[in-house]
């Protein structure tokens, strides 16, 4: 049985967050995070490049993805892209999201308490698993890749 699209998501640490100025300047770091599904919460910090992207363009985009282990068959590669809208949370769904997070991180201590946190809210999630049965196929890197549109 393949691994869904929100297993793949919740079974990594880091994931890549990229964001862009208001005119367009992009920038990419890597957050830890928590889900509900294929909605992510993670915490930046205010004088962060990301930060100050996100108060300007309220939209990014996320990846995470796996090499082959042997870095020979590029078929086992997997990824998943999620692009939509970050809100900056406030009051009880903060709280939430913090312990979230603190709870996923436990081994940070108490690095995020008191964080700003945020909300990806996806409109587009693309799942890459060639294991499994996707909606799209393309090739590249001499690999024919299957792709699912999640949502």
């Amino acid at each position: 049985m393949s691994q869904s699209a929100e297993e793949f998501l919740a079974s990594h640490e880091l994931l890549t967050l990229a964001t862009a100025s208001s005119s367009g300047e992009p920038h990419a770091a890597p957050v830890f995070y928590a889900t509900e599904g294929t909605t992510v919460f993670f915490s930046l910090n205010a004088s962060s490049q990301s930060y100050k992207n996100i108060k300007e363009n309220g939209r990014a985009s996320i990846a995470v993805g796996d090499a082959p282990d042997d870095g020979e068959d590029w078929k086992a590669a997997k990824g998943i892209q999620i692009t939509g809208d970050v809100t900056d949370i406030e009051g009880d769904e903060e709280r939430e999201a913090g312990q979230k997070v603190a709870a996923r991180y436990s081994y940070l201590d108490d690095v995020f308490s008191g964080g700003d946190f945020f909300r990806l809210d996806p409109t587009e999630v693309h799942y890459v698993d060639n294991s499994a049965d996707g909606d799209e196929a393309f090739e590249a890197l001499g690999v024919e890749w299957k792709r699912s549109t999640v949502e």
